[in-house]
Order: structure tokens, then C-alpha cells, then sequence
């Protein structure tokens, strides 16, 4: 595994881009994934679009794709260090805000794996 912290702060980041916590941020996710570049494909092939307007759709339908993807290997990575984090006995350090358990999940994962020096409780990388 990587520095977990990283992993960590990635995710953090492209989850505000990837954010479906309300219905409109869904419809905006679908309607560039799938629906944009289909009425795209369709318009092209009759002849009603010309190749060079489809570009940019299809550009950001691979630009949509392409965080979405990184988004769920991150998310995976975030789900093992959580498991790191309960076969460890729990976390050492906690955070009231639920938006930072990631960071919480690497430092007890960065523990357990005893990937930093222990040098005065200070955790090097």
C-alpha cells in the first residue's frame, strides 16, 4: 500500500467532486456520464450534429468517467484501510468531523503496518 495519508487526502478531494449527496448532484453525474454523450452518438450518426460539436461532450463524458473510476479505487482503498483500522483494535486518534475518517483510517493503518520510524510518537513519511 501506498503512503495511506495520500490515498487518503486523494479521496478526500475527488469525493467533493464526485459528490451525489443530493438528487440534482445524480441527475448532473448521469446526464454527463451516459445521457449527454448517447443523445451525442445519436445526433451524430443522423446526421443532425456535426463530429466536431460531439467532441466536447464526448471529452467530458471521459473527463466524468475517468474521476468516477478514480473515484471507487479510492474508495476501495479507503474501505481496506478502515479494515487495517478495526483489525488494529480501533483507531488512536479520532475527529469530529466525518468528512476526515479517511485521515483517521491512515494514521491507524500507517501504524499497524509499521510503515513510519518511531522516533518520539512523531509518524515520519
Amino acid at each position: 500500500m501506498n503512503n495511506p495519508f495520500k490515498t487518503a487526502e486523494a479521496y478526500i478531494q475527488i469525493r467533493k467532486k464526485c459528490d451525489t449527496s443530493t438528487w440534482e448532484k445524480t441527475v448532473k453525474r448521469i446526464n454527463d456520464m451516459i445521457l449527454m454523450p448517447l443523445i451525442s452518438i445519436c445526433l451524430l450518426l443522423l446526421g443532425k450534429l456535426e463530429f466536431i460539436s460531439s467532441l466536447s461532450t464526448m471529452f467530458r463524458a471521459f473527463q466524468a468517467w475517468k474521476e468516477w473510476k478514480e473515484f471507487i479505487d479510492l474508495r476501495f482503498q479507503v474501505q481496506e484501510m478502515f479494515l487495517i483500522t478495526m483489525k488494529s483494535g480501533g483507531p488512536v486518534i479520532v475527529t469530529n468531523n466525518s468528512e476526515y475518517m479517511p485521515y483517521v483510517f491512515a494514521d491507524a493503518t500507517y501504524r499497524y503496518l509499521g510503515m513510519g520510524k518511531s522516533l518520539g510518537g512523531k509518524l515520519e513519511g
